[in-house]
């Protein structure tokens, strides 16, 4: 095996262990989310476990570099994969969230929230020449997958910035001198 190949497979490994963790707080972040109508409570839980998720993955960069030293690059490499990963795991919890869990509840609060007058307005100063009513009747059919995969998109497109966040602070390890 060249080295390159097994640098790649040990970046694949740590970054499934790490992604771990991350996948949890993010998919418990998503469950606050959706029942943050009823629990406004809820939804601070949720972003504050969005927040700490970039903490833990920093903290585990940085134990990481202590112990591998390796440049920044390969560094930020492990923590985008890593959210990668994190994103496939929210991902699968998405789907049976919306699978076993939701009953349509989703579609119904979102339907609901439609209604309103103040959401109507928003909707209408950021699409002003589109349909209210075409856009209600598209996400009122929108099935499973097709939520799933928009969620999926959101996923792929955060874990830039949030394995960016994390890597950024990430300092070399100074050698201490004996």
């Amino acid at each position: 095996m060249t080295n390159e190949k097994v640098k790649r497979e040990k970046l694949i490994d740590v970054a499934g262990w790490m992604a771990l963790p991350i996948g949890l707080m993010w998919s418990a972040s998503f469950l606050c989310a959706m029942y943050a109508f009823e629990r406004p409570l809820l939804s601070t839980l949720g972003s504050a476990l969005g927040l700490i998720s970039i903490y833990v993955l920093y903290k585990q960069l940085t134990n990481y570099r202590q112990l591998n030293p390796s440049s920044w690059l390969y560094i930020w490499r492990l923590s985008f994969v890593t959210c990668l990963l994190a994103g496939l795991l929210t991902d699968a919890a998405q789907y049976a969230y919306f699978l076993l869990l939701d009953d349509g509840r989703f579609i119904s609060l979102m339907s609901k929230a439609m209604q309103s007058e103040e959401y109507r307005q928003t909707l209408q100063k950021l699409f002003p020449e589109s349909n209210l009513e075409e856009i209600q009747k598209v996400f009122q059919s929108m099935s499973i997958r097709d939520i799933v995969l928009q969620m999926a998109f959101y996923n792929l497109i955060l874990a830039f910035p949030v394995s960016l966040l994390a890597a950024l602070p990430v300092r070399k390890v100074e050698k201490l001198k004996e």
